[in-house]
């Protein structure tokens, strides 16, 4: 009786782990899981300042702090701005927390793959303003007018 509950017990451990798991690497920069991502607390502040909260006078999106994850914080100068004629590299994110009323509205987020931004904005509740797939069409225009760094404004105003 031991032995058939061992056997029992192997065979479904071996089953449950064999399990295809990632099979679909598209998973990893779906809505959600960029979303998700927005809610990382190990990114970099702005000119390293958590507390630098800028006026959005010159764009869409209102006041906002900008985090880094650290594969984009890492393409920073010392002055934190990335330098003239150069890009993000594959990996980077980006994310703007829009403030209202003291608390975090909206996420507006860049996620730099394959030489190209995913854009996307949700609000903190996770209602989507705009998905990634349809992200470009609504922020491009602005982010690629003149003096941009790698379609970032925040260098040419802050």
């Amino acid at each position: 009786m031991l032995l058939r509950y061992f056997v029992l017990v192997h065979i479904l451990l071996v089953v449950s782990c064999s399990k295809k798991v990632g099979t679909n690497p598209e998973l990893a920069y779906s809505d959600s899981a960029l979303f998700d991502s927005t809610q990382n607390s190990n990114y970099q502040y702005y000119k390293n300042n958590p507390g630098l909260l800028l006026s959005g006078v010159h764009g869409p999106h209102g006041t906002f702090k900008l985090r880094f994850n650290s594969i984009a914080y890492k393409a920073l100068t010392d002055s934190a701005k990335l330098p003239l004629n150069t890009k993000f590299p594959n990996g980077s994110f980006l994310v703007k927390d829009v403030y209202k009323n003291g608390a975090i509205d909206i996420y507006a987020y860049m996620y730099k793959r394959n030489g190209n931004w995913l854009w996307g904005e949700v609000q903190s509740n996770g209602k989507f303003l705009f998905k990634a797939v349809d992200g470009a069409k609504a922020c491009v225009g602005c982010h690629s007018q003149t003096g941009h760094r790698d379609n970032t404004l925040v260098f040419k105003f802050y």
